[in-house]
């Protein structure tokens, strides 16, 4: 397939990049910048500079395409407008694709794991109720939209927390233990958090994109519930740190936005579906086997 992606140059879309190319499919990154651009040609992918908020601008240079991957955000104030403006455009022009091949055009589009508020123990599976950050609400609405356009077959991915080695959701914990501070943890010290890995959630993203089911949700989880003490723990030790810190999550909110209210969501997930149906499996570590290699 060719694929549109979106957020090709982001933390988990470069990785979606890197496992389409390695999967035999073609790439059209969408990026900002001259120097993303240029980054994603260097991956092997073909770039288109533009803003997702002005699609008009740059869908005519995508040319055609056999699917398309939606992995971008802006979290900012306009992370719904923004969203909208985008699958307004991407609807139109998949509605074009779909007129020359007869076909409808395989899209994944991505939700989250926050969509399903603090399910505690009761685990999210793929068909659990939504009750998402205000936030984020708006996804659940873009989903249904997308279910219903005829022109596009729409499967929604939801991943789990996802960190590597050197970032992702971990990325501060390590910052700060390597200045010799302590990891800061907002709210409660017994929140839980699903985790993926980068590379595994990546792989899934390939398999949505090549079997999965119109209206269809899949989980992306390896780890159904760490909690994140001890995974600040483990990194305080690896960087012989002090002790992680626990911070009221108001303050994740003051520094980062109302978006940060997940920070603090205690949740259990697991991936049923997406193993029964697509296959997947996660390969990588855990995560703390990983912290300490």
């Amino acid at each position: 397939m060719e694929v549109l992606l979106t957020g090709a140059t982001g933390y988990i879309g470069s990785a979606v990049a890197k496992a389409l190319l390695d999967s035999g499919h073609g790439v059209v990154g969408l990026a900002r910048s001259a120097n993303s651009a240029e980054e994603l040609r260097r991956a092997g992918c073909r770039a288109v500079i533009g803003d997702m908020r002005k699609p008009s601008t740059w869908l005519s240079d995508v040319g055609a395409a056999d699917g398309i991957i939606h992995a971008a955000a802006t979290f900012g104030n306009d992370m719904r407008a923004a969203e909208a403006t985008l699958l307004d455009g991407l609807l139109e022009w998949s509605d074009r694709c779909a007129q020359k091949t007869g076909q409808a055009l395989p899209l994944v589009y991505t939700g989250g794991c926050w969509l399903y508020g603090p399910v505690g123990d009761r685990t999210a599976t793929e068909g659990s109720p939504f009750d998402p950050l205000p936030d984020f609400a708006f996804m659940v609405e873009h989903r249904e939209r997308l279910f219903d356009a005829a022109q596009t077959k729409t499967c929604v991915l939801h991943p789990a927390t996802v960190w590597d080695e050197n970032g992702g959701a971990i990325a501060r914990f390590i910052d700060e233990a390597k200045r010799g501070i302590s990891p800061r943890i907002f709210g409660p010290a017994e929140t839980r958090w699903p985790l993926v890995h980068r590379q595994d959630v990546a792989r899934l993203y390939v398999s949505a994109l090549e079997l999965g089911r119109r209206g269809s949700d899949y989980h992306g989880v390896a780890e159904t519930g760490v909690a994140v003490s001890a995974v600040a723990g483990a990194i305080s030790a690896r960087y012989a740190a002090p002790a992680p810190q626990v911070r009221p999550i108001d303050d994740a909110i003051d520094a980062f936005g109302s978006w940060a209210a997940g920070l603090a969501l205690d949740q259990t997930m697991d991936a049923q579906t997406s193993k029964a149906e697509l296959g997947w499996r996660p390969l990588q570590a855990t995560i703390l086997e990983a912290i300490p290699g």
